[in-house]
């Protein structure tokens, strides 16, 4: 029966996975990195296509960027699409040994074995899986690698307390050498161990290998292309408040109050069904002192696990992006509780055939909608081909300012004869003010001033970008040239065009020329 359940698990997770098939805004960022590097072989640390104010860069993702570039270039999309989905599945397949590991060690008396005796319910994977869907399975970002490390960081620990095996806590510190250059994200793996040490030490376990772990952990981030300065930067990234980035807003700020309802659900299932336990443990102890109730109640909690969970919980609340990390700890350490309360329960038969028909339903589509999907896919409303296109075809040389959001693909597509003002890696490339200009150009009143100190050459904008769209249509220093459906392209009243070559609008054209580029360093 375990065989059937990962086979459904896998199928179920691939069809996720390729139902999100698109590009990532930042993914092009990532193929010039690789393309740089596997051809010159050193990697970037400015960035050379942007015509605003730069720094010196430290690139905490150029690890994903060369797995990503190899995997492009040698098995195309499928292959990335392959990838996606294996780096998926093997997060969640580690999570489901976490929870085995965790019933040997819950009932010692029973002799499980893992590869015969799972008890797993498909149906609490598919509301997991759907819970995280939106971060987890996207399109194809660094921060997979930071999901799978979490992951096996939370097994090694567990297995370490658990079985009481100091010895497999080498895995963490040389792993983060890995992790450390794939996304910066290896600091969630260093929050994971301060909590357990918090946590064991209210235990009143042994915490001395953990600090050490801790210790070489740290020690380990320091082994990477840039030195200690890459160590610095990651530091300060985690203090940064990203009021531009979406995934980084709180769950119910005004972004996000409506909306993330799976997940929502999820958080409160699991917190009301966290709170019955324990109340049901309070209310049927033998002492009548609410105090003591309290103290024995205190006294029977794993405080590492509470700890872990409740932190989870909060840091998920202040930002979307924290939301898989809950999903997988609450799975981890309350599958069991859950399975006892909810799952392992005797059902009419009738309701049980159900289950058994939507299982072989959820194989055969998934089975499906897998092997039919073998091409990433690209959306005219996510990206400015078309504008993109008339620069290229009428050899149109200048510098292009648009939303960061499309500044990796623009400098992708349009280099060397253009250069853009900057891209989704603000943070991290460009002076820190930059982004303020950005707002400045697309909202103040001086908006026109800002545009001639940057000296900008072409803007390309979404239409729905109304403010800055109808001051251009009216201003007489620019001129719209081109449109699509989502974007219109504006040229400087003072560069010259002569019979401009006008691009197709035919996507397949696009999709079939998705990933050239003139970036080549030989």
């Amino acid at each position: 029966m375990i065989i059937i359940f990962y086979v459904a698990l896998f199928l179920y997770i691939s069809t996720l996975s390729l139902m999100s098939n698109i590009v990532d805004y930042d993914f092009w960022a990532r193929l010039i990195v690789g393309k740089t590097f596997f051809q010159t072989g050193t990697l970037l640390n400015f960035d050379f296509q942007s015509f605003g104010p730069t720094r010196q860069w430290f690139d905490h993702e150029w690890g994903s960027s060369l797995v990503f570039y190899s995997i492009l270039d040698n098995f195309g999309d499928t292959g990335i699409l392959v990838f996606k989905a294996l780096i998926i599945f093997a997060t969640y397949f580690i999570l489901t040994r976490i929870i085995l590991l965790r019933r040997r060690h819950l009932y010692k008396s029973i002799k499980l074995n893992p590869l015969k005796e799972a008890s797993f319910n498909i149906l609490f994977f598919v509301l997991l899986t759907q819970s995280t869907l939106v971060i987890v399975n996207s399109t194809v970002r660094c921060h997979l690698f930071t999901f799978l490390f979490f992951v096996i960081w939370l097994y090694t620990l567990e297995k370490s307390r658990l079985e009481h095996n100091n010895r497999i806590l080498w895995i963490l510190p040389v792993s983060m050498i890995i992790w450390s250059n794939m996304h910066g994200g290896c600091f969630t793996g260093l929050g994971l161990l301060a909590l357990y040490i918090v946590g064991e030490f209210l235990n009143k376990k042994q915490i001395k290998p953990y600090i050490i772990t801790f210790i070489l952990s740290i020690a380990a981030l320091f082994i990477n292309p840039y030195g200690p300065k890459y160590v610095y930067f990651l530091f300060h990234a985690i203090t940064l408040s990203r009021p531009a980035i979406t995934e980084w807003q709180p769950l119910f700020g005004g972004l996000y109050f409506d909306k993330l309802l799976k997940f929502k659900f999820w958080g409160a299932g699991i917190t009301t069904l966290s709170w019955i336990i324990l109340n049901r443990k309070y209310k049927n102890q033998t002492v009548d002192n609410r105090k003591k109730r309290l103290i024995n109640i205190y006294k029977s909690l794993d405080k590492t696990k509470a700890i872990i969970l409740i932190i989870m919980l909060l840091l998920s609340l202040k930002s979307v992006r924290i939301m898989p990390f809950f999903a997988f700890c609450s799975a981890a350490f309350l599958y069991d509780d859950i399975y006892q309360k909810v799952l392992n329960k005797k059902l009419p038969n009738f309701i049980n055939n159900i289950k058994e028909i939507f299982l072989c339903t959820l194989l055969l589509f998934s089975f499906i909608y897998t092997i039919k999907t073998t091409k990433i896919e690209i959306l005219p409303s996510k990206f400015p081909y078309v504008e993109a296109e008339f620069l290229k075809a009428n050899n149109l040389k200048g510098n292009v300012f648009a939303n960061f959001h499309y500044g990796s693909f623009l400098a992708y597509k349009l280099y060397p004869n253009n250069y853009i003002f900057m891209d989704g890696r603000y943070e991290e490339t460009y002076e820190p003010n930059l982004l303020k200009r950005v707002g400045i150009i697309f909202e103040d009143d001086n908006w026109k001033e800002e545009l001639h100190k940057q000296h900008i050459d072409y803007i390309i904008i979404e239409k729905n970008q109304g403010k800055l769209a109808s001051r251009l249509y009216y201003d007489n220093d620019w001129t719209p040239v081109m449109a699509s459906n989502e974007f219109i392209l504006f040229v400087r009243n003072n560069i010259k065009l002569n019979n401009p070559k006008i691009p197709t609008n035919d996507f397949e054209y696009y999709k079939k020329h998705k990933w050239e580029t003139n970036i080549d360093w030989r």
